[in-house]
């Protein structure tokens, strides 16, 4: 199996994790240094409360450098085999200092008397999703810690020390700074937590779908190199008994032509022999279509070449019957161009097959923002629901015993979605078989600049 066609599978490492866990954590952080700067801003300067401007913008100063050093540090060990443990040591000296940054500015501002000290909480909602649970459970103490202190000393702010600070605003009849920074401490924590919460959320669900989707196509891939093995182990073994029962064949044959035998004797004979030739042939075709789909490399191809590739690839009396209307403009996917050839002709031919004698299989080419779509229309009988629903599965065939394998399909669909393709099929009873296959096409130099709309249509 090529390595450029199936790409390898790695579990979420604790590096990775600690690396989508820091990267979030660098972008929480410069929103607090923001909000942080933000809020001194307003109380000192919009609402003249007095502060310790030199203590204050030092703290969110030092938060800010570390900041800076934590990108460039990530910057430089995300790729080394070590980045897990250092990672976890890393983030958590970052929450300790984030810890004492707060609890520092939350001294000089009024201790726990400050609305914003309920950040203590967005702090440990963070550690708790980036760190370990012996970490967090760690960090959770000190806070207990810091929060004591806070309750035992700090510097007042007289607008939040006002004794109808905790009154109701109907009694109160205004709005006093102590219930204003609440409530918009509360507000600003509440969707803080939700919003970076739910970003990491969604960060790992899309990377866990990555590998699922992942493990699949390994699963999808083994598959095939398992019906490959199969299939040439299936021909190897049956190769001598079919060739020994092929040449006593002909000897009886070549007998029986010189001796008084009745008419049928021979054309049973005859019979014999056409058929150890179609048992041959079926296993050479499961040989060669099991293998060829696990062995070939991408390469650019425009479809122009997938086409006359296909059309070389189809009987000649079949040519004749099939019409291609390509709306394409050459489009350009990358693929493996005789195994993607390979399955395109198979379903081609599973139309003929299902078409009436003498009637054309339409063929038609288009290309979209994204994408080489290539469909497949018959003539045929089409398919009831039941058989619609099995179709693909392997060794499943609707033909004539003898007449299919029944992993043309499969290994088509195969095919095709290890490219990141899709192969739909469409039919109902006496309405014919449409086949839809959509390929990911290379982007054309002009399409930068274009509003990547629908073309050749």
């Amino acid at each position: 199996m090529s390595p450029n066609t199936v790409p390898p599978v790695t579990p979420v490492s604790t590096g990775d994790r600690m690396s989508i866990n820091a990267a979030w954590l660098i972008k929480l952080r410069w929103v607090a240094v923001f909000g942080q700067l933000g809020t001194i801003l307003v109380v000192g300067f919009l609402l003249h409360v007095s502060i310790r401007w030199g203590v204050l913008l030092t703290a969110i100063a030092i938060t800010a450098g570390s900041n800076i050093l934590l990108t460039l540090f990530y910057r430089r060990i995300r790729s080394s085999p070590e980045s897990g443990r250092l990672s976890e040591k890393v983030l958590l000296g970052v929450m300790l200092l984030d810890l004492c940054s707060l609890t520092a500015l939350l001294y000089f501002t009024g201790g726990m008397t400050n609305p914003f000290c309920i950040f203590y909480m967005v702090n440990l909602t963070l550690a708790a999703i980036v760190l370990p649970g012996r970490s967090v459970w760690g960090l959770a103490a000190i806070t207990a810690v810091a929060i004591a202190l806070l309750f035992y000393d700090h510097v007042d702010v007289p607008v939040l020390t006002q004794p109808e600070r905790m009154q109701t605003l109907r009694e109160l009849g205004l709005i006093p700074m102590a219930q204003t920074g609440m409530y918009v401490a509360f507000v600003t924590c509440i969707f803080v937590i939700v919003y970076f919460t739910t970003r990491l959320t969604d960060e790992v669900r899309r990377r866990d779908a990555v590998l699922r989707r992942a493990e699949m196509q390994r699963a999808r891939s083994e598959k095939l190199e398992a019906l490959g093995t199969l299939a040439a182990g299936a021909a190897h073994e049956l190769s001598t008994p079919l060739a020994t029962i092929a040449v006593v064949a002909k000897e009886v044959q070549r007998e029986l032509a010189e001796m008084p035998v009745s008419d049928d004797l021979k054309s049973d004979i005859s019979l014999i022999r056409t058929e150890l030739d179609r048992c041959r042939h079926i296993l050479d075709q499961m040989s060669t279509d099991a293998g060829q789909a696990t062995g070939e490399t991408l390469a650019d191809v425009t479809s122009s070449q997938l086409v006359e590739e296909i059309r070389s690839l189809l009987d000649a009396r079949l040519i004749d019957r099939l019409r291609i209307i390509d709306r394409s403009d050459d489009a350009v996917i990358r693929s493996p161009r005789l195994v993607l050839a390979q399955a395109l002709r198979g379903l081609i031919k599973n139309a003929f097959d299902a078409s009436p004698e003498g009637r054309e299989v339409v063929v038609l080419l288009e290309r979209t923002s994204k994408h080489l779509v290539m469909t497949i229309r018959d003539e045929g009988p089409g398919m009831p629901p039941e058989v619609l629903a099995r179709i693909g599965e392997p060794f499943f065939t609707t033909k004539d015993p003898g007449a299919g394998t029944g992993l043309g399909i499969f290994l088509a669909k195969n095919v095709i979605e290890r490219i990141d393709g899709t192969l739909r099929i469409e039919s109902s009873s006496n309405d014919g078989t449409t086949v839809v296959v959509q390929l990911l096409r290379k982007p054309d130099p002009w399409d930068a600049t274009s509003a990547g709309g629908v073309r050749g249509k």
